[in-house]
């Protein structure tokens, strides 16, 4: 199977497009058009974990909010530069189909792609992102992680979409053999990183020398300088999640879309702070959506307090349990329904 595929620039795209690419791969043998946006973290990371795929990087920056702003002008001119790259790079690859995942990279490669190629899209987020609603026509399937995304899908539209939930990366195809203590806590800023989270994580650290900790900074200045904690293992960003959540008791995270996803795979509660920067109140409405379903409680930066948070991970318990099944076999399932 010849696939084009793209959703990068953040994790949160990256990861549920990985895990349905390597659920394909399982099934059936694949050749892989990956295009990566340069320099960000799905150029990286594939290159690294699937040295297979080949790769076309991209020089792409998001568009900014409001989306009508002159310097929406100058990266709209780039959008068109590296369209017709897109162009023809897929006209040479002669794909069978497309797997997209949103984000900026996703729209351009999309519209790229012959009406003839079945587009198979995922929304990660509650509020479907600006690139996949653009796609939306286009798609041949439409999945999304969660059903209140209905909502904000013209009725026109729906007899394509299927609710599918938010694929995760699996451990089977883990190459990585990592000794972890049962009953860490996971504190997760984003593939980003949040000053927020390590600057409030700092001062638990003071306070609580009883668990074991698990932090992705997304600095070097903040892994160096939190390294200091002798129960705290520091990591600019953390690699082969599934070994860490598998262990884990309780998770203080922003609530990006793959981490909801994975704590809801998993089933790890925890406290979620929503980031407010996030485009469309997408973390406060993926923050919803995981109260809903596990113990969880969502807090405003302004109430969470230090001594807060060490209270309710010294209450929280470890309870070793069987992940659910994972959402990418179910798009996988309806990819292979939809071209066989």
């Amino acid at each position: 199977m010849r696939i084009v595929a793209a959703g990068g620039g953040t994790g949160g795209h990256l990861f549920p497009l990985l895990a349905i690419l390597e659920e394909l791969g399982f099934r059936v043998k694949t050749d892989v058009l990956f295009f990566s946006v340069k320099g960000k973290i799905d150029d990286r990371l594939v290159r690294r974990d699937h040295p297979s795929y080949r790769i076309v990087p991209l020089k792409l920056r998001g568009l900014k909010r409001p989306i009508v702003s002159y310097e929406n002008v100058g990266r709209a001119w780039r959008y068109l530069a590296e369209y017709a790259k897109v162009r023809k790079h897929i006209r040479a690859f002669k794909p069978d189909v497309a797997v997209l995942t949103g984000g900026y990279i996703s729209a351009v490669v999309g519209f790229a792609i012959p009406s003839s190629v079945p587009i198979f899209v995922h929304e990660q987020n509650v509020i479907p992102g600006l690139a996949n609603r653009a796609l939306l026509r286009k798609a041949r399937k439409f999945f999304i992680s969660f059903e209140k995304s209905m909502e904000y899908i013209p009725e026109c539209w729906r007899w394509k979409v299927e609710v599918t939930g938010n694929p995760v990366r699996d451990l089977r195809f883990s190459k990585e053999k990592i000794e972890v203590p049962d009953g860490i806590v996971l504190v997760l800023g984003g593939s980003l990183g949040s000053e927020f989270l390590n600057s409030l994580m700092e001062k638990v650290y003071e306070l609580d020398k009883g668990n074991f900790y698990v932090h992705s900074t997304g600095s070097r200045k903040w892994t160096e300088r939190l390294s200091r904690f002798e129960n705290v293992l520091t990591r600019d960003f953390i690699e082969h999640m599934p070994i860490y959540w598998r262990k884990s008791k309780f998770v203080i995270a922003r609530a990006g879309a793959s981490t909801i996803a994975e704590m809801i795979y998993h089933r790890v509660g925890g406290i979620l702070v929503p980031w407010k920067g996030s485009a469309e109140s997408h973390q406060l409405e993926n923050a919803k959506i995981a109260a809903e379903r596990l113990s969880v409680e969502v807090l405003d930066e302004e109430e969470l307090r230090p001594e807060y948070v060490v209270e309710k991970v010294k209450r929280s318990v470890y309870h070793r349990k069987s992940p659910l099944t994972n959402p990418s076999k179910k798009i996988v399932d309806s990819i292979m329904e939809e071209i066989s």
